[in-house]
């Protein structure tokens, strides 16, 4: 795992000097070992640059950027769990191998095979190889988007790096706010991909490639999701088989040469993972963070796991004076806003405290077995609407806007206010009139809705995937744990479990509780974690913010940065800061605004200067 960043820029600048200063911002993304290189590439300056974060074969001999008899040239990020399989095929056919991390691998795979090696690649990652023979770039991102890569192109300047912030740092990139980023995350709590929060920078897609050659940048996917197959398949054999790949992905993931645990949550994602890890690893190490709420607490759930499997647990207490004295660091952390960062933030540091450089962590199995309770949900609302005639329904919206909790939603979807898309309804911190009120018009428009046709669990989790689980889940997963040098895995969204998953006929999933996942590992675990209501690991945030964070958030939304305000309304904030402390209802809206005000001070100063 790394931070990697690399330019191509005219001649007469100084690329060397704008990678190192991506690098520079990255350490703590690898404090292990660092490097840059300037490539010999005219009439452009070429360099890559990378910050180490040595999991596999941690010896000088995975120094990056690692180069080749070819002259090809690579910086990567990530972990390819397929690369002692692939090492042997390259092997067959005449490579020869200096070091055993998986970063040669990839490097040997495309000088042997070429750009259709990502194919081939098993793992999440981003990487950026130099093409000695066409003297181009050549760009890859993971299937699923577990690692970033963002880049900034204008002219004939490339910049791409592992952060947006690290871009920042070359001053080849005004720190201005992008009108449409900021829209997209006023709706949903976090940026949506492609777009970034800043203008002029944007993340390469999940499953794209793109090409650098002769001055001219192609993008291209390599890989989407699959559709539903028809199938004869029972239940029985469905969990017979979810289990045997359950048991291959968390095998492939515990390859490390470095201390390695599982965050445990109590729930039976969480659970499952540490109760197959346990039975490859001794003294497996298990962490959970806990409060001393117990109407947010799971300890006795994680307690109950960690006895039953046999692991080395560690439980941390997390108190809101905690996330004072850490608001600084969190929000520095915080390569764009998100509103669901600061649990991953909590986990992480304490899972670095503990020793550890690797840990596995539950995130996917609600996308794909519909732990969220989505499925039932989008059928609900897209039932009330196909049955309710137009009269009724205005009726019944004005009924629904005089309750609390989510019936707002519920009026603005029976009044048509909410467009025709039950899922995205679902998903909105604010809807598209609140959007448009907060940030300047026209600088949002609601994405069309994306996903297979037909079965709506397969529709469900392919649009989850692509979207809360991408935009916020794994980009808060990657900023907040590499901000301490940790790497987090992700086993239920390896791409050949992901693909397995979602082709199943929507019956073989149906039924609470992830039905299907509970079956597959029934024997793994106690009772009560199949059985329990589905709590998640949550912050009392809502909580803190009546109490001892009251006077910070207050304060923050009152006076928002200069920076957002051509692009936020700041008298909104405040508005809806006013609305939280009248009734204490949907604490996500004030704190999203939070958030953005205290990420949007961390690029308020421009970092370096333009050259």
């Amino acid at each position: 795992m790394c931070g990697i960043a690399g330019a191509a820029l005219p001649a007469s600048v100084d690329a060397e000097r704008a990678v190192a200063r991506m690098c520079d911002q990255m350490i703590a993304r690898g404090p292990d070992d660092a490097g840059v290189v300037l490539l010999d590439a005219p009439p452009v300056a070429v360099a890559l640059g990378n910050r180490r974060l040595a999991i596999i074969d941690p010896s000088p001999a995975g120094h990056q950027p690692m180069r080749d008899e070819r002259g090809n040239a690579i910086v990567f990020n990530g972990m390819i769990y397929n690369h002692r399989e692939l090492r042997a095929q390259l092997v067959a056919e005449g490579e020869r191998f200096a070091s055993d991390c998986d970063t040669e691998v990839v490097l040997r795979a495309f000088g042997r095979w070429g750009t259709a090696c990502v194919r081939r690649l098993r793992g999440m990652f981003a990487f950026v190889v130099w093409d000695a023979s066409t003297r181009g770039l050549f760009m890859a991102r993971d299937r699923l988007g577990i690692k970033p890569l963002y880049y900034h192109r204008h002219g004939d300047v490339l910049l791409f790096a592992s952060q947006v912030k690290a871009l920042l740092a070359t001053g080849h990139i005004a720190p201005r706010l992008s009108q449409a980023g900021i829209a997209s995350y006023l709706a949903y709590g976090a940026v949506t991909e492609p777009l970034t929060a800043i203008e002029g920078v944007r993340a390469l897609p999940a499953g794209h490639t793109a090409t650098l050659r002769d001055g001219h940048l192609a993008i291209e996917p390599y890989w989407s999701p699959p559709p539903v197959m028809p199938t004869s398949m029972t239940r029985e054999k469905a969990s017979c088989q979810l289990r045997e790949r359950l048991q291959d992905c968390v095998a492939g993931h515990l390859a490390a040469d470095a201390p390695l645990g599982v965050f445990l949550s109590g729930g039976i994602d969480s659970s499952v993972l540490a109760a197959l890890a346990a039975r490859d690893v001794r003294h497996l190490r298990t962490l959970s963070v806990v409060f001393d709420d117990p109407a947010y607490s799971e300890a006795p759930y994680m307690e109950l796991v960690a006895r039953h499997i046999g692991s080395d647990h560690l439980a941390i207490t997390l108190r809101p004076d905690d996330v004072l004295a850490w608001r600084d660091d969190i929000f520095a952390a915080m390569d764009q806003p998100t509103f669901d960062g600061l649990n991953t933030y909590a986990v992480a540091r304490a899972a670095s405290s503990a020793g550890l450089k690797v840990a596995l962590s539950g995130l996917g199995a609600d996308e794909l077995f519909d732990g969220y309770g989505l499925v039932g949900r989008v059928q609900s609302l897209e039932r009330v609407r196909r049955l309710l005639p137009p009269p009724v329904a205005t009726i019944a919206s004005r009924a629904a806007a005089l309750h609390n909790g989510n019936r707002e939603k519920l009026s603005a979807w029976l009044s048509g206010r909410a467009g025709a898309d039950a899922y995205d309804l679902l998903r909105r911190l604010f809807l598209d009139d609140e959007v448009a009120r907060m940030s300047p018009a026209g600088a949002w428009r609601q994405p069309s809705p994306g996903g297979p046709p037909g079965d709506v669990h397969a529709r469900v989790s392919a649009r989850d995937l692509a979207g809360y689980t991408k935009n916020v889940l794994l980009r808060d997963t990657d900023a907040m744990s590499m901000a301490h040098g940790l790497e987090v895995r992700v086993p239920f969204l390896d791409h050949t479990l992901v693909e397995w998953v979602l082709s199943l006929p929507g019956d073989l999933k149906a039924g609470g509780g992830k039905a299907l996942l509970a079956e597959a590992t029934r024997d793994l675990l106690p009772p009560r974690i199949l059985t329990r209501r589905k709590q998640g690991f949550a912050l009392p945030i809502g909580r803190w913010m009546a109490g001892a964070l009251r006077e910070e958030v207050e304060a923050t939304l009152r006076r928002p940065p200069a920076i957002l305000d051509t692009v936020f309304d700041g008298g909104a904030a405040s508005r809806v800061w006013q609305d939280f402390a009248r009734d204490g209802r949907r604490w996500h809206r004030p704190w999203a605004l939070y958030a953005l005000c205290r990420w949007a001070a961390t690029v308020a100063v421009p970092v370096g200067s333009a050259v």
